[in-house]
């Protein structure tokens, strides 16, 4: 299946308000025990990145054309949060959930960067005279 423009801003926006809720839930959850303050970096980064994918997901078009490596860079950058997520639950105790949650999500980013690098070159060639 190859992404549209629209289908990829709805992925956008879905992804980050899923994320949203998940990590403002865990963000005062965390502020309001003593808990690791580690816990909270993670939760803040993890809003931040909701955050960021919102407003790639409502502002797309006009970042495929202006700015992909916008894109891509926050895209990259949501993968190696997750591998050192990752590396952090692994000092909690190995679990299978967290390798296959790491796959998933790698593969996902791996997807959506392959689909963002594509739609740019589409539609900077439907801006460009002939």
């Amino acid at each position: 299946m190859r992404e549209t423009v629209g289908s990829l801003k709805a992925y956008f926006i879905i992804v980050a308000v899923l994320g949203l809720i998940g990590n403002v839930g865990n963000v005062g959850i965390i502020a309001s025990s003593q808990i690791n303050p580690l816990f909270l970096i993670i939760s803040l980064t993890g809003l931040a990145f909701s955050v960021a994918y919102l407003y790639i997901g409502i502002m797309l078009r006009k970042l495929l054309i202006e700015s992909p490596k916008l894109v891509n860079n926050v895209i990259l950058a949501s993968m190696a949060y997750l591998i050192i997520n990752f590396l952090l639950t692994l000092l909690v105790g190995f679990q299978t959930s967290s390798v296959i949650q790491l796959a998933i999500g790698l593969l996902i980013t791996w997807y959506l960067f392959s689909s963002v690098k594509r739609l740019s070159q589409e539609e900077k060639s439907k801006t460009r005279p002939e």
